[in-house]
């Protein structure tokens, strides 16, 4: 299944698909890269579109689409958030909030492959290698630093 179907299969994100990056705030583009940009399928700012019915839920930020082949695509949910050892709950708990989101809300987002990735948004104030990190991968989530660099 194609990204871009799974976006418009699902209510709440109905709206919100754009071309490449280009759902991604300015300042947030600016922290992700890709090098073949022909092999993304689009994104979506998942946060901004939930904002209005879910005010007050840990909200991810983006899903960006990439192409595995001309068929079927993968999403990187992506996370743009402070990072030091005091905001690791708050990202997990807006991981947990996301994959309960899109088993009960985007049933075809929710079956793409895909990958959870956490983006500083500023200074890094956790050690590689330290415990706070490995709990990180143990939940499945990638934390790139401060600029993620997509692999298609």
């Amino acid at each position: 299944m194609n990204f871009r179907t799974a976006v418009q299969a699902t209510p709440a994100l109905k709206k919100a698909f754009k071309d490449g990056l280009q759902a991604l705030r300015q300042t947030d583009r600016s922290r992700i890269a890709c090098k073949k940009p022909h092999d993304l399928a689009g994104s979506v700012n998942a946060g901004a579109m939930l904002e209005e019915a879910l005010p007050n839920a840990p909200r991810w930020d983006y899903g960006v689409g990439v192409h595995i082949d001309k068929n079927s695509d993968r999403v990187i949910w992506i996370e743009i958030h402070p990072a030091s050892s005091h905001h690791i709950n708050d990202v997990l708990s807006k991981l947990q909030w996301l994959k309960s989101w899109l088993k009960t809300n985007a049933h075809r987002l929710d079956a793409l492959p895909r990958e959870f990735v956490w983006v500083a948004s500023g200074m890094i104030a956790m050690q590689p290698g330290s415990p706070q990190r490995k709990k990180l991968a143990e939940c499945g989530l990638v934390f790139a630093g401060s600029r993620f660099v997509i692999k298609t």
